[in-house]
């Protein structure tokens, strides 16, 4: 087993521990990084580049850790002032790994995957041309995630209306290419190749598990 190898099985082990200790985040991070990399596939990345987009998929969440749990896990929606206190987890984020050997990359997509195409996201408002083609990657797969999951004040989308809210904000605060991508992996089924049965069961939606 090589070093990226290894680097990469020692994440997944450690996010998978991060995301149980709420059980709204459960199979979160790897959810995500299976369907960036299905997409990256789908874009024509280059192969050497998967196991970054993969990663930072994994860690993208990571400086939420840092940030005081009950803001984090609030079982109502956010004030003005709590959502900033959020704001800050990609910087943290970012902070935590840019100079660990071999997560340069990811590091870059962990700070960058709340930006937008249109300049309006956080947490420094970079144009489109500055923001990583990972990160345009995981805030797809991210918010689809979210959008789906239960939380203690309102139910998740289905599948269909995730995919419908994904299309509506192509362009604002989504690229239309990764959004094309997902939609069309979504619907053909494709999107969930590399998730086992057995994940499947546990981890994908009753609704995306018919049409895997």
């Amino acid at each position: 087993m090589d070093s990226r190898q290894s680097l990469l099985l020692t994440v997944r082990a450690l996010t998978s521990v991060l995301d149980a200790a709420d059980p709204f985040t459960r199979g979160r991070s790897l959810r995500i990084s299976r369907y960036a990399v299905r997409i990256a596939r789908e874009l024509g990345v280059p192969e050497q580049e998967w196991a970054d987009i993969e990663l930072g998929a994994l860690l993208h969440d990571l400086g939420r850790n840092a940030i005081l749990h009950d803001v984090v896990q609030s079982p109502r929606p956010l004030d003005a002032g709590e959502r900033a206190v959020v704001q800050t987890h990609p910087t943290i984020g970012y902070a935590m790994l840019k100079d660990i050997p071999g997560l340069e990359a990811a590091s870059e997509i962990v700070w960058t995957h709340h930006e937008r195409p249109d300049g309006a996201g956080y947490p420094r408002g970079i144009p489109a041309d500055q923001i990583h083609v990972g990160a345009r990657i995981v805030m797809v797969c991210a918010a689809y995630d979210a959008m789906t999951e239960d939380r203690p004040y309102r139910r998740g989308l289905s599948s269909r209306a995730a995919c419908e809210e994904l299309r509506r904000c192509t362009g604002e605060q989504f690229f239309p290419e990764v959004v094309n991508a997902f939609v069309q992996l979504h619907d053909s089924g494709r999107l969930w190749e590399a998730f086992s049965r057995e994940e499947l069961e546990i981890w994908v939606s009753r609704g995306d598990l018919a049409a895997a």
